[in-house]
């Protein structure tokens, strides 16, 4: 399965050293900076249109202002499409590369919402059972990467992409707040989202703390679950039916609950490799990713209400 590279900042030299864990076939990269003809070993193409030409599947990891351009191009000539998050820099341009997708079903797309294979998200994941409120806090201390668009579709999208996977009914409102400090993007978010079952989700993103932090804590009537996905580690506390070894006795009243414990402990495991496997087999197997963009539309629709409620919260003050 031969692949393209596009785009080589930051996270497109990460993606580069995830490549050779795969079983993927890296025919060369594409970014218009790059001199010469090879970058570490790979070749280097002097067009876009030559690298799509060479290739089966393409990832697009430019900045996102560049996301549409690109993937329209790999879409139009038929390949296969994995595009990091967020899908593109407006809802516009992210329903027009969904519909481009839905009119060849038979190519495989995928955004890289690579929370979804963080091992402290998996090591939970089998356990989240309607959770009724959630609280989600996604801190960053400031980077000039990214800047091109809000702490909403920078930062937040991947909290909201895990929440609408959790969540099985509509979203009934939607609050939020929010604030520019040093970009004339916003900086600092904070979301409540109410769904019609009434459960909640409460989400903060900011790209102006003192310290990094991406924490999880969800919150259902048999169970409480935490996830730190920076340290990849997650906890469950379960309220058990019945006592067992790993249970201990809780007094309610006039009633005994059994409380069950369990920890991870630091997680193993690498999830931008992860989500580039699971982008080879859905190839390789013909059947849709995980996060395809008609998925990922989703998350881009829910980022985009956020956005305009909070810009109008800003233009009030």
């Amino acid at each position: 399965m031969k692949v393209g590279l596009f785009g080589l900042g930051h996270l497109g030299k990460i993606h580069l050293r995830c490549l050779e864990e795969t079983p993927f076939q890296l025919v060369g990269i594409y970014d218009p900076i790059l001199q010469g003809e090879e970058y570490e070993g790979h070749r280097v193409f002097k067009a876009q249109e030559a690298l799509i030409s060479a290739v089966d599947a393409c990832l697009v990891i430019t900045s996102t202002d560049q996301h549409y351009a690109v993937a329209s191009q790999v879409l139009r000539a038929g390949k296969h499409c994995f595009v990091e998050k967020p899908l593109a820099s407006t809802l516009d341009q992210a329903q027009e590369l969904t519909n481009a997708a839905l009119e060849n079903p038979d190519l495989i797309t995928q955004v890289g919402f690579v929370e979804r294979y963080n091992p402290a998200y998996q090591f939970v994941a089998t356990e989240i059972n309607k959770p009724r409120f959630l609280e989600v806090h996604r801190l960053s201390q400031y980077n000039e990467r990214g800047n091109e668009v809000s702490v909403v579709s920078d930062l937040m999208i991947h909290d909201l992409d895990l929440i609408l996977s959790m969540m099985d009914c509509p979203i009934k409102e939607v609050k939020a707040t929010g604030v520019n400090v040093l970009t004339d993007n916003m900086d600092i978010c904070n979301a409540r989202i109410e769904f019609t079952d009434g459960s909640v989700a409460n989400v903060t993103a900011s790209r102006m703390s003192m310290k990094n932090m991406r924490k999880f804590r969800i919150f259902q009537s048999d169970a409480y679950l935490s996830m730190d996905l920076a340290k990849r580690e997650s906890q469950i506390i379960r309220i058990e039916k019945e006592p067992s070894d790993s249970s201990m006795p809780l007094k309610v009243g006039d009633s005994e609950k059994h409380i069950s414990y369990k920890s991870s402990g630091e997680l193993k495991g690498n999830a931008i490799v992860q989500e580039q496997h699971d982008f080879y087999h859905s190839i390789m197997n013909g059947v849709p990713s995980k996060s395809d963009f008609k998925s990922a539309l989703n998350s881009s629709v829910l980022a985009d209400r956020i956005e305009r409620i909070a810009k109008a919260s800003i233009s009030e003050l």
